[in-house]
């Protein structure tokens, strides 16, 4: 997923660079690449994605590019990219992005960033994606026993090992990705009765 926010500022461009600098790395980014356009931050790794709940720990880069306008006048572009599977997105996962973005802005502009609001979005976001593999776990495990009942009486001989293992992570994965489709529906669409 891909966020961009922008904005101008008037102020001395080596006291902005360290201010971006600064925000980062208290937020848990590391400076990888930086020239004079602008500088590259990440945080996470990439199987942060798979073995973490919160976001925090999923794999981020922003690309931040400062565009001179005249003197100590900027445009700062700052290009979020969060790995995430987009039509799996839970609500509550795009309001830590959003509100991840926008502390940036309020940071940089106002000097004004709320750190505990963020982390308790990222918490909130971790305790969701929990709750529905809670909930989705048992539909999962029921549809892959059945599945597997199926597939063996289908067959001869019986499913080694290692592929009914494969087939049970597999479906109850997938059951957990259609709870949560079936879920961000169900929250897009409001119910209109009265």
């Amino acid at each position: 997923m891909q966020k961009l926010i922008g904005f101008n500022i008037k102020r001395n461009k080596k006291l902005l660079v360290a201010d971006i600098i600064k925000f980062f790395e208290v937020r848990g980014y590391e400076l990888t690449d930086a020239n004079a356009i602008g500088m590259v931050f990440r945080r996470g790794t990439v199987l942060g994605n798979f073995f973490y709940l919160n976001p925090i720990k999923w794999n981020t880069k922003v690309n931040i590019e400062i565009i001179k306008k005249e003197r100590m006048d900027y445009d700062i572009f700052a290009t979020y990219n969060f790995s995430t599977l987009d039509p799996f997105l839970l609500r509550e996962e795009n309001e830590y992005f959003n509100a991840e973005t926008n502390a940036f802005s309020k940071a940089i502009q106002e000097f004004d960033v709320n750190v505990d609001q963020v982390e308790e979005l990222a918490l909130q976001s971790s305790n969701s994606n929990y709750q529905y593999m809670l909930k989705s776990l048992p539909a999962g495990v029921l549809i892959s026993i059945l599945l597997l009942f199926l597939i063996n009486t289908l067959m001869k001989d019986s499913l080694p090992i290692w592929i009914a293992s494969i087939i049970c992570a597999t479906t109850i994965l997938l059951t957990y990705f259609l709870w949560i489709k079936l879920k961000n529906n169900k929250s897009n669409y409001p119910d209109t009765k009265q």
